[in-house]
């Protein structure tokens, strides 16, 4: 299996708005770089991804990419999420991968052993959906379609049932994969009540 990993970025200046009662505009800037790169060290110690990318519209977020040893996607201006998928899913093709994993890039818990058992789990099945959810069954935080165009995204609200119902009509393989370290995104501002050792170490 050749496998692309992608990860949209909003601009860094915009990313974790949720976050502002808790920390102003240059700290929610300083933790999405790090989380950026936090995921991107993860994949590439990894070494699942034929291909490593992130889709964005903001210079800085891109360049980050680059400094990590990762494609930037360029997008014109930001689009959305799904937007964003779509064009990580026209990129993979273009590198004539037959799948595609797209991470968001606040996992700061994420282990190079979730991605390489998320790989582990499409690996024998040419047609295949595997979903890991957020710790609340209701979002999406790690989505491997084999191939990459097999469905069209649902990032947003109750994206985790979406993409189980669109596999389902599909009728394709779906794979689950619950991971205590893959399923703890930063959204909210007491989602930080978590992220001390991370930062500090």
């Amino acid at each position: 299996m050749k496998l692309a990993v992608a990860t949209p970025m909003k601009p860094l200046a915009r990313a974790k708005a949720r976050l502002r009662p808790g920390l102003g505009d240059a700290a929610r800037q300083e933790l999405a770089a790090h989380m950026l790169k936090h995921v991107l060290a993860a994949i590439a110690a990894s070494r699942v991804a034929e291909a490593c990318g992130v889709v964005s519209a903001d210079p800085a977020a891109l360049a980050l990419a680059v400094e990590m040893g990762c494609e930037a996607i360029r997008e014109p201006e930001p689009a959305g999420y799904n937007a964003a998928a779509a064009r990580a899913s026209a990129w993979a093709q273009a590198r004539r991968c037959d799948a595609l994993l797209i991470l968001p890039a606040d996992l700061p818990f994420l282990t190079p052993d979730d991605l390489r058992i998320l790989a582990r789990l499409a690996e024998p099945h040419p047609r295949a959906i595997v979903i890991a959810p957020d710790r609340n069954y209701t979002g999406t935080n790690a989505l491997l379609l084999r191939p990459p165009h097999i469905i069209p995204t649902h990032f947003g609200p109750d994206s985790f049932l979406r993409h189980c119902e669109l596999a389902r009509l599909t009728g394709v393989q779906l794979i689950l994969y619950h991971s205590s370290t893959l399923a703890r995104d930063i959204d909210w501002p007491e989602d930080l009540y978590h992220l001390h050792f991370v930062v500090d170490h």
